[in-house]
């Protein structure tokens, strides 16, 4: 699952540590129940995007049911929150000082995606797909708030819920628990100059299975467009005349997006 930050959470028959370690259903024989796949209604959207956006689209939500487990997940969830590790990450994000959501620097404007893993394929695909030449890192930090998604677990602050793709992909911290594929600005000028390229194939999308298990327990997030995905692929790089190829991973975080219709991402980060 998602490597944002470390939460314990203890509940009867079940132990979580939630985004960024296991999901352990322990004593649960149950049979995994799909995970909701199917499209949702998409709303209207005028298909040509400008450089930069500022409306606002409120996230799709649901009232889960109060379940006994649904109960016992959401506690866990705020319990592991409380920690002051997660504090301590919750300040530094809502602290953040970022660009407003801006389709610049090179990088592509997206259509709205209402599968989660349409929307994971073109997210990765985008931001994987790299002419370090001709792309800027600093035109990535308003295309990252452009394509975000707030996280909406319980338990996250208000403040908290949003700035979190940035923070993970562009300044990730030893205490988020995972590393970010995107080069320091330092890598990142000496491949401009260098005239690399990168390229994404071979990308496999699929449901992540602790997520799945949690879902199958009877738990379900506010967010409809709540899911992990676990991403698996081929980065092709192009130095010259030169061309290696490695295999890379990433667990991608989804939500309702906050600056267009349709999925958004709320955090990525690499695995493996």
């Amino acid at each position: 699952m998602s490597r944002r930050c470390r939460v314990a959470a203890a509940v009867v028959g079940v132990t979580i540590v939630v985004t960024g370690a296991v999901v352990a259903l322990l004593g649960n024989d149950r049979a995994p129940l799909p995970h909701k796949r199917t499209a949702i209604v998409p709303q209207p959207v005028n298909p040509s995007l400008p450089s930069s956006t500022s409306q606002v689209f409120a996230p799709t939500t649901t009232v889960p049911a109060d379940s006994p487990v649904q109960q016992q997940y959401d506690q866990g969830f705020v319990q592991g929150f409380r920690s002051a590790a997660n504090r301590a990450e919750f300040a530094r994000v809502a602290s953040q000082r970022l660009p407003g959501p801006a389709i610049s620097g090179g990088w592509p404007h997206l259509q709205p995606a209402y599968t989660p893993e349409s929307w994971t394929r073109e997210f990765v695909t985008a931001l994987l797909d790299i002419d370090f030449a001709h792309q800027s890192r600093v035109g990535l930090a308003g295309w990252l708030v452009a394509e975000e998604a707030p996280d909406l677990l319980p338990g996250i602050p208000t403040d908290a819920q949003l700035g979190w793709l940035p923070a993970t992909l562009l300044d990730p911290q030893p205490s988020f628990g995972s590393r970010s594929p995107i080069p320091s600005d330092a890598q990142w000028d000496a491949y401009a100059h260098a005239g690399v390229r990168w390229s994404v194939g071979d990308l496999h999308v699929q449901l992540d299975p602790q997520w799945q298990a949690m879902v199958a327990a009877g738990w379900q997030p506010v967010d409809e467009y709540a899911s992990v995905e676990d991403v698996a692929g081929v980065l092709t790089i192009t130095d010259g005349s030169t061309t290696a190829t490695r295999n890379f991973g990433l667990d991608v975080q989804l939500g309702s997006a906050r600056w267009h219709p349709g999925y958004g991402t709320v955090l990525a980060g690499q695995v493996g």
